[in-house]
Parts: C-alpha cells; sequence; structure tokens
C-alpha cells in the first residue's frame, strides 16, 4: 500500500535512490537534530517523549536519530518527519517548504555573540574578514546567525569548524585556534565567570530569534495538533519534555509557551541556499 502522502511516497523514493533507509511511513516519526555525542544519549533524551506521544496520540510514535547532519537534512527536505523538536531556522524552514506547523515552543529568544580577545584590535565585524572564527559547523544557528552578518561570500569570516557544543567552541578559541569565537548569550552570561568575561570583547550581537520549538506535520489531525499543544503545556506531557527545558532553556523556565508559524516567519532565510541545497 502506498503512503497516503504524494510528498511523503515521492520522498520514500528520493531516499532509496539516495541511499539512504527509508523510514516506516507507517508510523509517525518524532526526531531532533543529531545533537548528541551518542545514539544512546539520543535514546535516553527523545524516546521517552516518543513513548508519551504515542500513548497521547493513540498511535504509534517512533523516535528516529538521523545520526548525521546530512541523513538530517536530506530527510527533512524529503517531508518524512511528522514531530520535530529543533531550532528557529529548521522550525521556519518546514514551515515554510513541507508544510509543518509550529505548535510550542521554549520560553524566550536564541541569541549569540561573536567575541574575541579583549586584548586585541578587533572591534566591529569588519575586522574579522578572512580570518578563523570559532563555532560548529553550518547549518548550526549560531554560526548562520553570524555569516548572515556577512552578506557579500568573499568577505566573510573562516568558520573553524568545532565539534561538541559550547563550551568545546570556546575552549578552542581559548586555546588560541581562532581570532573570535560564536558563543550563545545564556552560556556567556551564565556559563563564564565575570572574570572570563572581562578578557572578551563582544565584536557584535545577533538578531534574537525565538526559542526552539516542536513542529508537526500536516499527518497529524488537527484534533491531534490540539492535542499536543495543550498537553505539553499544562497536561501529563510537560512532566515528559521537562528534560528538554532542563537542557536547553533557562532555569527559571517552567513550561514551553504556545507560538505559531509567523512567529518564525523569515528564519528560513538563513537556510536557503546556503549549504546543501536548502
Amino acid at each position: 500500500m502506498l503512503p497516503k502522502s504524494p510528498q511523503l511516497y515521492a520522498g520514500l523514493i528520493a531516499l532509496a535512490l539516495s541511499g539512504i533507509a527509508p523510514l516506516t511511513c507507517a508510523d509517525v516519526i518524532f526526531t531532533s537534530p543529531p545533537r548528541e555525542q551518542n545514539n544512546d544519549q539520543s535514546g535516553e533524551i527523545y524516546a521517552p517523549i516518543a513513548a508519551y506521544f504515542t500513548k497521547l496520540l493513540g498511535r504509534k510514535v517512533v523516535y528516529h536519530n538521523p545520526g548525521n547532519w546530512l541523513t538530517y537534512q536530506k530527510e527533512m527536505r524529503a517531508g518524512l518527519y511528522d514531530i520535530v523538536f529543533d531550532g528557529p531556522h529548521f522550525n521556519s524552514w518546514r514551515a515554510a517548504h513541507v508544510d509543518h506547523e509550529v505548535l510550542v515552543r521554549l520560553p524566550g529568544s536564541v541569541e549569540y555573540l561573536v567575541v574575541a580577545d579583549s586584548s586585541k584590535d578587533l572591534s566591529k565585524a569588519e575586522d574579522l574578514v578572512g580570518s578563523n572564527v570559532c563555532s560548529m559547523a553550518p547549518p548550526n544557528l549560531g554560526t548562520l546567525l553570524m555569516l548572515d552578518k556577512y552578506r557579500n561570500p568573499v568577505r566573510q569570516p573562516v568558520v573553524k569548524a568545532i565539534n561538541g557544543e559550547t563550551g568545546e567552541v570556546y575552549q578552542a578559541f581559548k586555546s588560541g585556534k581562532c581570532k573570535a569565537a560564536v558563543l550563545r548569550t545564556t552560556f556567556f552570561e551564565k556559563k563564564l565567570t565575570a572574570e572570563e568575561r572581562k578578557t572578551l570583547r563582544v565584536v557584535f550581537r545577533s538578531a534574537a530569534l525565538p526559542n526552539q520549538g516542536i513542529s508537526v506535520s500536516n499527518r497529524l489531525s488537527p484534533d491531534e495538533k490540539n492535542l499536543i499543544r495543550k498537553d505539553v503545556i499544562e497536561g501529563e506531557g510537560a512532566k515528559v519534555v521537562d528534560m528538554l527545558l532542563k537542557r536547553y532553556g533557562q532555569k527559571t523556565d517552567k513550561t514551553f509557551v504556545v507560538t505559531s508559524n509567523e512567529e518564525y516567519a523569515g528564519a528560513n532565510l538563513l537556510l536557503e541556499g546556503v549549504i546543501f541545497g536548502w
């Protein structure tokens, strides 16, 4: 039997031709970017959420670990994901291209700083053209926001891609691998000591975008969408997704908040045509 959605059917064909194992179209697919260090860590975080969605919706929801960024972007472009928790640029892209609806998000916004050694004569964006800047590889949001400051592709910094999270980026910068680093504002303000911050100069601050959120495909009914939206905020789901608040939110965050596609409008432009043919 063919999948009901022509888009899903076309996506499965595309993935079969690309050599990526197709997902089971009968299941509701829940995923998130391959940010964790290994499959076990991803499973510990997201498998309980998939089990919760299975109970809530009354149909099987499977957590799928894409494993790497190339697979993640190919499967996303093919429209194979039904429930996704990730950043604003991806949520915006799915809303614009594969008919996803963003239901809820973490409170607050996402913002990044580009910092340099305060003893160096680096004080504006132009000072970093052609210089190494430590950050995570695209399509990391902080990296894309940094590059968005440089619209001329021949007058940009050189991204020194660092594996890991913001802490590893900061350590690579401190060890002298780069003239500057891209840091999340929350890391700069909460993780660094006052003395460490004094050694840094903020070269520039990125635009602020709505925080990470959960989007769903049109293979979920309006009733199912409303059920997720309500339960994640004030029902049993609020306890289940609390691990996401603890990992990605602020200590003061108590619950997800309602959002919409409109709130994320335009963030997809960070991805369009930038990498791997987004």
